[in-house]
């Protein structure tokens, strides 16, 4: 585990529709390293992830990102803050109506790089995970794997230093599993922090990786 903390909740309570989403979680988690958050639904992974990145506020507790408290910047903070960061939440869907290199050119379009450099960081970004020949396909024509690459490619565009993935391979066959946990891997290695919610363990072999076991609210037994 790296030495210094980059993401870190203390206590970190959310409620959600009168019920504990997220009830007095801590964790930490280092520079470069690959942590799978992993629990039953309902153990809150995706509010974990979501209370890392900003866009949920906790109940009560803190979360610090490099340092700084989150739970206290107001929304331009929050949204600067998640310019450093790669999400690729469960909600993400890529627009229908755009070819695949437009849709990975958004993130840099609203970090306000000009139209040039975001289509550049676009083609870098697909080359990166392997589908630039997709580019120019809308994304109606692409299977289930190549969707979650280009998700990926859209997550790093802006060359994060944090990437945030929500069950990026719950809906994957094997291959395309393998596929998109060696790109993560690959990102880690070149010191990206990787944080993957999971309800299933993730076959992670070729860079160091950490379990962080959730439990749902309430619940008398961890999951397994």
């Amino acid at each position: 585990m790296a030495d210094t903390a980059l993401l870190e909740l203390r206590l970190a309570s959310v409620i959600l529709d009168g019920a504990a989403a997220v009830d007095r979680v801590s964790l930490s988690v280092g520079r470069g390293e690959f942590v799978v958050l992993r629990g039953p639904t309902g153990s809150g992974k995706s509010t974990v992830l979501k209370l890392l990145a900003g866009l949920v506020q906790p109940t009560a507790g803190e979360v610090i990102v490099a340092g700084d408290r989150v739970d206290a910047f107001n929304e331009m903070e929050r949204r600067w803050l998640r310019r450093s960061m790669g999400l690729m939440m469960q909600e993400g869907r890529l627009l229908e109506d755009r070819t695949i290199h437009e849709n990975v050119m958004l993130p840099a379009l609203a970090a306000e790089e000009s139209y040039a450099e975001a289509r550049r960081r676009a083609l870098l970004a697909l080359e990166k995970c392997g589908i630039a020949d997709l580019a120019p396909a809308l994304p109606g024509r692409l299977s289930a794997g190549e969707r979650q690459l280009a998700l990926l490619a859209r997550a790093v565009v802006n060359r994060p230093v944090v990437i945030l993935a929500d069950e990026p391979v719950a809906h994957l066959d094997e291959a395309n599993a393998g596929a998109l946990l060696a790109l993560l891997s690959a990102f880690a290695r070149a010191g990206v922090t990787v944080v993957a919610a999971s309800h299933k363990a993730l076959p992670v072999t070729d860079v160091p990786m950490r379990e962080i076991i959730l439990r749902a609210p309430g619940a008398t037994e961890v999951f397994r």
